[in-house]
């Protein structure tokens, strides 16, 4: 019984070691299960997706029609790389600041934007589930 006693003394101070390494090497967000430790979080502003380039459009619409050749398809899988790594910087105009001087219908407006911006449909979907979920209040009326 004292044996049994001892080895799990022992385990308890293996782990609280294991615990402790791993506190020193990594720090607080060891044990930080909150949302703004999570690297997958969106940022606290939502930014508008960059214009789509005239090239990039031309491309999509080849595409419908034919099948792209050499050449072609990598500079569009370069073009839309590019795109998407500008999305994800962060950079630009805020959802908030295109919106600021709107009152009313502001998701009709904010749609407006991204149709002009060159937005397909599929992303202007993608776009408003993730910004009605971590954003809804940009949506409201402000009277």
């Amino acid at each position: 019984m004292k044996t049994n006693m001892i080895h799990v003394l022992l385990r308890i101070a293996v782990w609280v070691v294991v615990f402790g390494i791993g506190y020193l090497l990594i720090g607080p967000q060891l044990f930080d299960s909150s949302r703004r430790a999570n690297p997958f979080e969106s940022s606290k502003q939502l930014y508008l997706p960059p214009v789509k380039p005239q090239r990039l459009i031309e491309y999509e619409d080849l595409l419908e029609k034919r099948n792209l050749e050499g050449v072609e398809i990598e500079e569009y899988r370069a073009l839309v790389r590019e795109r998407q790594s500008n999305f994800w910087k962060a950079e630009g105009i805020s959802v908030e600041d295109a919106l600021a001087g709107v009152k009313k219908h502001r998701k009709e407006h904010l749609e407006t934007l991204l149709i002009e911006r060159g937005i397909s449909d599929e992303e202007a979907a993608i776009f408003f589930t993730v910004a009605e979920r971590d954003h809804s209040a940009l949506f409201d009326d402000r009277e």
